[in-house]
């Protein structure tokens, strides 16, 4: 007959769990409620669900900050880039067109680390859809079955493309569009 569990029995087991899914080590857990390290080594199987969820609400929270802090950085660029915007309409006026150069320039490089927050922010939300598959594309060439006429070429996905009559040669090339 299996033996029960004794973290599963154990008075303290509930706080036992939440160091598990905090990531506490298996030697301070011991240390602190008394079980052996194997026997909490056991026992972390029968919460590991909890540890991965646990795991993947970390993530969340941490992609989350960096999202907070991508957008706040997207928000001080536009800000400088309104700034530098303005610089350049001041200096136009006042005829100054080493300002509103230098005004240009200075917009131009906010512009580029805007793009780069847009992108690190596209990544992280994968609007940009990097980890797609891309689609399967084929041509086919079937000859023609007599001499006058000329082979027929379809270009397409490779499941929308039409079968060819039995009594033509065909060809198939398998492409990957990127």
């Amino acid at each position: 007959m299996p033996r029960t569990c004794t973290i599963c029995k154990h008075p303290q087991r509930l706080q036992i769990e939440k160091a598990l899914v905090i990531g506490t080590s298996v030697r301070d857990i011991s240390g602190q409620y008394g079980p052996s390290k194997t026997a909490i080594s056991r026992h972390r199987t029968h919460v590991k669900e909890t540890i991965a969820r646990s795991a993947d609400a970390q993530e969340s929270v941490r992609t989350g900050a960096l999202l907070d802090d991508v957008r706040a950085g997207e928000r001080r660029a536009e800000h400088l880039f309104e700034n530098a915007e303005e610089i350049r309409i001041a200096a136009l006026r006042n005829n100054d067109q080493r300002t509103a150069l230098q005004a240009i320039r200075t917009g131009s490089a906010v512009l580029g680390e805007t793009r780069g927050y847009l992108s690190l922010r596209g990544e992280l939300t994968n609007e940009l859809g990097r980890d797609r598959q891309p689609a399967a594309m084929a041509i086919q060439i079937i000859c023609p079955g007599s001499t006058g006429e000329l082979p027929r070429v379809s270009f397409g996905s490779a499941d929308a493309i039409d079968s060819a009559p039995e009594e033509s040669c065909v060809q198939e090339i398998g492409l990957i569009q990127r």
